[in-house]
């Protein structure tokens, strides 16, 4: 019985580490990143808010699979990765534009909840389908929001963001399936 505790313990202190060491790269890189709107405002640039959004969900990915072997409750940890990539750009976006910040802490939210809580069936299915339809709208409000084809084919962030956030959608959705026909067998 001690040793399930102390595997409890165990368990949430990596937890906790990966949650601190996440906090600490995004406050170090928030300071120094603006909107992308064109505007010379000294800030980094799309490839450097790449870098520093790939950079952050490498790491949490690593920490999750390599160094700290902690169980995600909500999907696989590519799908983790991939979410955080999409979140932390549209948060490094969003300092200037609520609705990008807003996507952002949303997609982050949902990640850092499934860390810390055990969802139950019911609501494993409602924070999925929570991660999956907030990449959608998100995916879905570039493309509304951007008619012009000549920026999208130049916006590399733009693009890049968007695949990961396709990806995010196919493997929750090929999740969903696979849950439904294990379901179905039973």
């Amino acid at each position: 019985m001690l040793s399930v505790y102390h595997a409890q313990v165990v368990n949430m202190q990596h937890r906790m580490l990966s949650l601190i060491l996440s906090g600490i790269l995004a406050v170090l890189s928030v300071p120094l990143v603006s909107a992308h709107d064109g505007e010379s405002s000294g800030g980094p640039t799309n490839f450097q808010i790449m870098l520093i959004s790939i950079f952050i969900s490498v790491s949490i990915y690593f920490l999750i699979t390599r160094f700290l072997k902690i169980q995600t409750y909500l999907s696989s940890p590519l799908v983790f990765a991939l979410a955080s990539f999409t979140g932390f750009v549209h948060v490094l976006l969003g300092l200037n534009d609520y609705l990008l910040l807003l996507g952002g802490v949303g997609v982050i939210g949902i990640l850092v909840l499934s860390l810390f809580i055990n969802f139950s069936q019911l609501q494993d299915k409602i924070a999925r389908l929570g991660l999956g339809m907030g990449v959608s709208v998100m995916f879905a409000a570039y493309f509304a929001s951007n008619h012009d084809i000549h920026y999208i084919i130049e916006d590399y962030l733009g693009i890049t963001t968007k695949l990961s956030e396709l990806a995010i959608i196919i493997l929750l959705m090929k999740e969903w399936n696979k849950e439904k026909r294990y379901s179905e067998e039973k």
